[in-house]
């Protein structure tokens, strides 16, 4: 296994075990560095998610701003386009009615 590299053996002397015991505590040095190196990594990485995290919130919070803007927009639009039409049909009917008039007054 990946933490298992020389497992103790019986019989050993005095000066290997603590030669062993030194491999070992170096080994939990080196283990422990490891681990606030990835510490340290981690909450980086966690720092940079929360940024992320808040910015999306905020360009999503823009997007439903502007997309309600947009459907306002086109409602006015609309708006505007039925007013245009209603006023050229009162147009046609003034000018179908001062056509008539002027028909009738020339007979």
């Amino acid at each position: 296994m990946w933490f298992q590299r020389n497992s103790g053996q019986a019989g050993l002397g005095w000066t290997t075990r603590a030669n062993a015991a030194e491999e070992l505590a170096e080994r939990l040095r080196d283990a422990d560095r490891n681990a606030q190196f990835h510490e340290r990594d981690m909450s980086e990485f966690e720092r940079e998610r929360i940024d992320l995290e808040y910015r999306v919130n905020r360009m999503e919070a823009e997007l439903e701003s502007l997309r309600r803007r947009r459907l306002e927009a086109y409602a006015r639009w609309w708006n505007a386009r039925d007013e245009r039409d209603r006023a050229r049909h009162v147009c046609r009917k003034l000018r179908r009615r001062i056509d008539r008039f002027r028909r009738k007054a020339r007979t």
